[in-house]
């Protein structure tokens, strides 16, 4: 009898150790799984070797063989006693702690030195300052970058590593001598309204650079974007922490509004001498991304305010003289500006076009006249990874598999030969090997975790650097996602979902369903890639969660993506509703119990479906959203939108004020007072619409926190918030009699 209790005791813990459930600590504070990680800080120069950072410690991983050993320590930054040379005779104290090792750092050309900082202070999304030092590792000598290192932005080696470049916070550009450890000013005219060196809030935000200058290759001069923005409107945010408010002014141009204006010079470092570059009327342009294609010879685009139409102006710098030359345009809708642009030796550029109706690889002229296309069909490339001259060959990213999977792919440049390298289902992201012979694949799907695989560059696998553990997740009961397909509600095209079912989902029974969203124009969301642990303690906590690209999203091709242009609500409401609709029809959702939630875009989503599609969503958590696309900026906003003075049809469909007058069920819209991104005013609009039609709204502030909620314990306290919310509101009985 004894043994028998012993045995069913036995028999029982095994059921439940295999049984465990998430909780919300585990998911946004200690996770109890362990993910295969590279954890790359950078290459070395021409090796194929990585560091790592273990504790305190940089490490060199030779990526072939595993070869560890001992790069950095912190030893060697308390070089001197902690203290770091400034003259040949004078040292001073290193500003930071005495176990100190860094955690971002760029090697020369040569490997030969490396530029680290510390006490970084974040400006924007990407843009920092920071403190700034050199280190030669040969003699591991620690030098400040000049004399007053401290909040320097933009911060690089020249190419030939003997001078560093930066802007300061006076928005003047500055160059440094490490030979001869003397400073030059590059430019004088630098103030809050013209910036040298460095992009203001909407270009970094929306063009995804801060960095507004590029060396020559010969380190002589400096290419570099000067920006006026004395005719932006200025934008004031409230800090309230403190015993009397403090406010922050951003030069925000929200849509319809004025932009900055480009001009582009070239200085010499050695004088200062700055020569003009002609591109034409900056009135109503964007000039995104600049090269040095050859010596003395940029290359710049020109792009129009509706970003449906761009040039490449070649500009001798010697003169500042430019001619037009590829040109890209896209009436319908909008052109990318994706950066897969490759100059070949031969004068030809090699990149990624959509021209064809999907984005495929082209060679053509510098002065616009088709080579040939290299790649075509009904799929799409993401990107360019490496382009092998020698041999004729362009290695690159598409969805041809699958529309939800990315894999790696290479081509001979006259459209023979191609060849999938990654074979294993999933989505694959590639790193190239320094010395370009082979590269790290690192891929994942709905039912198997990240894996790491050393590949040649014929996709043969050489090595596992790293496998992620799958029976932990299975430990706690993980329910992996099923795509689905269904038809539009007009039968004119098939719609793509993903759906995630409780672990003990029962067929047959309706559940309550919680809509994930974003779908903003030229996005995705359906992808077959492991997820995240907040879906599955949300199936935990007995829902079904769903999400959907409705048309006017990407990876399907210009004129499903073109279909959002003008009025980005449109198909987003129509399918999503759709969507909903099917699983209501197939007995899974539950119609009086019907959610969303998302951040951002995806919180503008959440307050489109709570009233637009009123009849079918009862709860819904909106984080930081834009409730009209009017208080956005211009450059994401009338990409696909116009300009609000043009299209004013379309900004009253897109809004989600227009249809509070609809809202009928639960809302709580969550925001930070210090989101530079999409302001709080979004909210205050939004309540004074909900008091206008007399409804009731749930609303929260973080206060000062930015668009991401960073700050204390925001995050967790806000999913905690959600979870209550929804628990409160959805899980139970439904609050709401449908009208039907």
């Amino acid at each position: 009898m004894t043994r028998r209790l012993i045995i069913i005791g036995f028999l029982f813990s095994i059921v439940f150790a295999e049984n465990k459930r998430l909780s919300l600590r585990e998911v946004h504070e200690k996770s109890p799984f362990k993910k295969a990680s590279l954890k790359i800080i950078n290459w070395f120069p021409n090796e194929n070797s990585y560091v790592i950072k273990r504790g305190n410690t940089l490490y060199k991983v030779d990526v072939v063989n595993s070869d560890t050993s001992v790069f950095l320590t912190e030893e060697d930054f308390r070089y001197n006693d902690n203290k770091i040379q400034i003259s040949k005779a004078e040292f001073v104290q290193a500003p930071w702690r005495r176990n100190f090792t860094p955690q971002t750092f760029w090697f020369d050309q040569e490997g030969n030195k490396i530029l680290f900082f510390s006490d970084r202070e974040k400006i924007w999304r990407r843009s920092f300052f920071a403190t700034y030092f050199i280190m030669d590792l040969r003699t591991k000598v620690i030098r400040p970058v000049s004399n007053d290192n401290k909040k320097l932005r933009n911060v690089k080696m020249s190419p030939d590593g003997s001078k560093v470049a930066y802007v300061r916070e006076d928005n003047n550009l500055y160059v440094y001598d490490l030979n001869r450890n003397r400073e030059k000013q590059l430019t004088t005219n630098g103030s809050e309204l013209i910036l040298n060196g460095h992009f203001g809030w909407v270009y970094e935000e929306e063009f995804g650079s801060y960095d507004a200058y590029r060396w020559s290759q010969d380190s002589r001069q400096i290419a570099f974007w000067e920006i006026n923005q004395s005719k932006v409107p200025v934008f004031t945010m409230f800090d309230e922490l403190s015993l009397y408010p403090t406010t922050q002014e951003i030069r925000y141009p929200k849509a319809g509004q004025t932009n900055p204006t480009m001009s582009i010079f070239v200085v010499n470092v050695k004088n200062a001498r700055r020569k003009k570059m002609n591109i034409g009327d900056n009135h109503d342009m964007y000039y995104p991304w600049m090269e040095w294609t050859e010596q003395n010879k940029l290359t710049v685009m020109r792009m129009n305010r509706l970003q449906n139409h761009w040039e490449f102006l070649t500009v001798a710098t010697t003169n500042g003289k430019s001619v037009s030359g590829l040109t890209e345009s896209d009436p319908s809708g909008w052109v990318e500006l994706h950066r897969h642009y490759h100059f070949l030796k031969n004068g030809n550029i090699l990149w990624v076009s959509e021209r064809s109706g999907w984005h495929h690889i082209y060679i053509h002229s510098a002065e616009g006249q088709l080579v040939n296309q290299v790649t075509d069909g009904d799929w799409e490339v993401k990107g360019i990874k490496k382009v092998d001259e020698a041999n004729q060959k362009v290695y690159f990213m598409a969805n041809k598999e699958s529309t939800f999977e990315n894999r790696f792919y290479s081509v001979n440049f006259d459209g023979t030969g191609l060849k999938l390298l990654t074979k294993e289902p999933g989505s694959h992201s590639v790193r190239i090997l320094p010395q370009g012979d082979g590269f790290i694949d690192s891929y994942s799907s709905l039912i198997t975790p990240s894996k790491h695989i050393l590949k040649d560059m014929d996709g043969n696998i050489q090595k596992i650097l790293g496998e992620t553990d799958k029976s932990q997740f299975e430990a706690y009961d993980w329910s992996y996602p099923e795509i689905i397909h269904f038809k539009t509600a007009d039968g004119t095209a098939t719609l793509d979902g993903i759906i995630t079912y409780p672990p003990d989902y029962k067929k047959g029974q309706r559940y309550p369903v919680i809509v994930y969203g974003y779908g903003m124009p030229g996005t995705q969301i359906v992808n077959n890639r492991w997820g995240g642990a907040w879906n599955q303690y949300l199936v935990q906590q007995g829902y079904i969660v769903f999400s959907m690209d409705a048309r006017g999203m990407s990876g399907r091709g210009e004129a499903f993506k073109n279909l959002s242009y003008g009025d980005m609500a449109q198909y987003l409401g129509k399918d999503t509703a759709t969507g909903v609709q099917y699983l209501v029809d197939k007995g899974i959702a539950d119609p009086n119990r019907i959610g969303a939630w998302g951040w951002s875009g995806g919180g503008y989503f959440t307050g489109l479906m709570l009233t637009k599609n009123a009849h079918l969503f009862d709860v819904g958590v909106s984080v930081a959203p834009v409730m009209d696309f009017r208080l956005y900026d211009t450059i994401y906003t009338e990409r696909s939108m116009g300009l609000p003075q043009d299209n004013k049809a379309g900004y009253d469909s897109t809004s989600v004020l227009s249809y509070v007058d609809r809202f009928n069920g639960k809302l709580l819209v969550i925001h930070g007072t210090g989101d530079d991104n999409v302001h709080s005013q979004n909210m205050t609009w939004l309540v004074e619409e909900f008091v206008k039609h007399d409804k009731q709204l749930d609303t929260f502030y973080y206060p000062s926190r930015p668009h991401g909620m960073q700050g204390g314990n925001a995050r967790k306290n806000l999913y905690r918030k959600m979870i209550n919310y929804f628990n409160d509101h959805l899980r139970g009985k439904a609050l709401i009699e449908r009208k039907n």
